[in-house]
């Protein structure tokens, strides 16, 4: 009865705990990662699966570096979990950047190969360590604040197309 009780106590806005909305969020993009990390996959689903992937991984890294990882930088705890987050969104940024313009078939496949590895890697390490240290240094109230603030932010970021990260607008415009 006492499990019961607390579903109902704090299942009421869980949706809007943050992390419940990260770990949701990494869902597909698991799918998307396994597709493109599989060099017996044909060029073509790959391509597709890469389609898929740049979108949905740039609507959730930016939400979430603006929301949970601003929120953990100013945490004396959780700081460098924040900024190792930020680097390796950075990162995946950059990938993603060399991957649109890359031409080599052999080239695009290995890019797009590690950036699967390098986000797969990071999932791996959020949802085992930094989200669960997080929650251990968070009040609900506080994670059910920065869900409202992230869905926010990705509602924005969606109706702008996406891809559209700020500091590469101008690339993104000719795809």
């Amino acid at each position: 009865m006492s499990k019961k009780q607390t579903k109902i106590s704090s299942g009421k806005n869980a949706e809007l705990d943050i992390i419940n909305m990260i770990l949701e969020d990494h869902k597909p993009l698991k799918e998307l990662i396994e597709v493109m990390k599989d060099s017996e996959k044909g060029l073509e689903e790959r391509q597709e699966a890469f389609a898929q992937f740049a979108p949905l991984l740039i609507s959730h890294a930016k939400p979430e570096e603006q929301s949970l990882y601003r929120y953990m930088k100013s945490d004396e705890e959780l700081r460098e979990g924040g900024f190792e987050g930020d680097v390796e969104h950075q990162l995946a940024d950059q990938m993603v950047e060399e991957i649109l313009r890359t031409e080599d078939e052999d080239v695009w496949s290995a890019r797009v190969k590690v950036l699967a590895e390098l986000v797969e890697h990071h999932i791996e390490e959020e949802e085992d360590e930094l989200l669960p240290d997080f929650k251990k240094h968070s009040e609900t109230s506080d994670r059910e604040k920065l869900g409202q603030l992230f869905l926010d932010l990705k509602t924005r970021l969606l109706e702008r197309g996406g891809m559209d990260a700020p500091h590469e607008r101008e690339t993104h415009a000719r795809h």
